[in-house]
């Protein structure tokens, strides 16, 4: 029996998010470039130059692997757009500064003055998540003073896309009334579901055809299936790490509460002995040694269940 084939359609697959923008020798892709680039950063585009549209399927393990889309304009200025199908944390606010600068320090050569070969640095970054601090659909940040003031020259933007307020956006004005733009956030969120398909715009007939040339190619199907399937598998892996490392602090705190109240009882009843034995016990001795002390069992008993851990 023939294996059923795989449908990748979820452009938060930051696989199939390469494929639909990688080539700037496609009419289409250009298109969404351009549509992306000028409406979100805000920089006009005569033309577009894709600087690494490779997909290698020997890479797909990596998980540090980025699968941006790094675009230059005629005047050199630098467009990098991602997708991230992950949560905002402390990790990956840092990475993303960290990721900007790489993009600004690589393009500095020896000896070359910095004004005429330091192109601005625009981060476009696509994210399946919200910042609950400031609820809207393209956030913008640069370098400014305790004033306000933005910095001269400065030469990294950042602008987080935050695509579940595309359907925020939805409730409040329906799709009839979305741009090019909003249409194409909101497939990125949702797919090209019936709804949208209502909508005839150019955008949404695009990247339904990219949709379709991408399930023709079984090898970047395989690609982005088991992409997805590894940050699956990290994210059970976190969520196993974190829930551990709750279950442990809370042991923790349980073990250092009853230690104290173990010291506790054991100076009131023995004044005139010395406690340093029931230090770095383990939760089941201190159990048992506050068990023995409502039992007004002897010293002897009680160093015994302490000596065990020496043993």
């Amino acid at each position: 029996m023939l294996k059923e084939k795989r449908r990748i359609e979820d452009f938060k697959n930051d696989v199939l998010f390469k494929f639909t923008l990688r080539d700037d020798q496609d009419p289409d892709c250009l298109y969404l470039l351009k549509l992306i680039i000028e409406n979100i950063a805000g920089i006009e585009c005569c033309s577009l130059k894709v600087q690494n549209p490779e997909l290698n399927p020997q890479h797909v393990e990596d998980k540090d692997m980025i699968l941006d889309v790094r675009v230059t304009n005629e005047k050199d200025e630098i467009c990098d757009v991602e997708m991230q199908n992950s949560s905002l944390d402390q990790e990956q606010y840092q990475r993303f500064q960290i990721y900007g600068a790489r993009l600004l320090v690589e393009q500095q050569k020896r000896g070359q003055d910095y004004v005429s070969n330091i192109h601005h640095v625009f981060q476009l970054i696509f994210i399946d998540d919200l910042d609950k601090d400031n609820l809207v659909l393209i956030d913008r940040y640069v370098s400014k003073n305790e004033e306000g003031h933005i910095e001269k020259y400065h030469l990294i933007t950042r602008i987080y896309i935050y695509l579940p307020y595309i359907n925020l956006l939805k409730k409040e004005k329906g799709l009839d009334k979305f741009n090019e733009l909003e249409i194409a956030i909101y497939i990125f969120k949702n797919g090209i579901d019936d709804d949208i398909m209502k909508t005839k715009k150019k955008v949404v007939e695009i990247m339904e055809k990219k949709v379709e040339k991408f399930n023709e190619d079984i090898i970047l199907q395989d690609m982005a299936f088991n992409r997805d399937l590894n940050r699956r598998a990290r994210k059970a892996k976190e969520k196993r790490e974190h829930e551990e490392g709750l279950r442990i602090g809370k042991e923790e705190g349980r073990k250092e509460t009853l230690k104290y109240n173990v010291v506790k009882l054991f100076m009131k009843m023995n004044p005139n002995h010395e406690t340093d034995f029931l230090d770095h016990l383990s939760l089941e001795q201190y159990e048992k040694i506050f068990d023995l002390l409502l039992e007004e069992a002897s010293l002897e008993d009680i160093y015994k269940i302490a000596q065990k851990k020496l043993d």
